[in-house]
């Protein structure tokens, strides 16, 4: 997951980069800012979450990569998504307590503030990731949950300068932001790039801002080294 240097010009809107499958179509990896689509039931079942459904045109970002899932209803019955566990393609399935049928029409809504919170959280965390690694730091594990997002690195056999470190991030993670750099999506295979410009680019499922002048209130709430590993937390906001 090391970052790559980027040039300028590229699209500002993340497009779509998983493959759709036969029974469904990632509207959140196309549009983060879409919360609500009227679309068919095309599969159903029951599991160890109880009664599920498949929707042919998915806005829920299930759980996963660090960033905790949306939350919504279909037809104003709450819902959860979760990864379909034994599927060979990316799908999403929903659970709730209604009954839902193949075939059926639904209309499913996410909240926005939730998906708005989730999205500056995530794509701040890819800031302060690059940031940390061009320092010399290797990337181990991302928590971009509201109230503890963090990103862990392997914290090397030196102590780090803590206060020079996180001096230097945080300026660097500001005059990005200041400067409203761009963030895009792209395909290398089957992987799904996210990156943004002049900065550094990562495989990544999540939701994303369109540009980093979207992100406000940015702080790193904490810098410490305990049992080996470094751990940058910080706090963003969507404007």
């Amino acid at each position: 997951m090391a970052g790559a240097a980027l040039s300028s010009g590229r699209p500002s809107t993340p497009q779509l980069t998983y493959p759709e499958t036969s029974l469904q179509r990632h509207i959140y990896l196309e549009d983060t800012y879409r919360f609500t689509v009227t679309t068919q039931v095309v599969d159903a079942g029951t599991g160890e979450l109880g009664s599920w459904f498949t929707l042919q045109d998915n806005i829920f970002h299930p759980q996963g990569g660090g960033q905790p899932s949306d939350m919504g209803t279909v037809d104003e019955t709450t819902t959860r998504p979760f990864k379909a566990p034994e599927a060979d393609e990316h799908v999403v399935r929903l659970s709730c307590e209604r009954l839902f049928t193949i075939g059926d029409e639904v209309t499913s809504s996410i909240d926005p503030e939730t998906r708005r919170r989730h999205a500056a959280l995530h794509t701040c965390g890819h800031v302060v990731d690059g940031f940390v690694r061009e320092l010399g730091f290797h990337h181990r594990v991302s928590n971009h949950f509201p109230g503890q997002a963090r990103i862990e690195f392997d914290a090397g056999d030196d102590k780090p300068d803590l206060q020079q470190l996180a001096a230097t991030v945080e300026e660097r993670t500001r005059q990005a932001i200041d400067a409203d750099r761009k963030v895009y999506a792209s395909e290398r295979g089957d992987l799904r790039i996210i990156g943004i410009d002049g900065l550094h680019e990562d495989p990544c499922g999540g939701t994303h801002i369109d540009s980093l002048g979207q992100l406000t209130g940015f702080s790193l709430r904490s810098v410490k080294v305990k049992g080996g590993v470094l751990k940058v937390g910080y706090v963003v906001e969507h404007a």
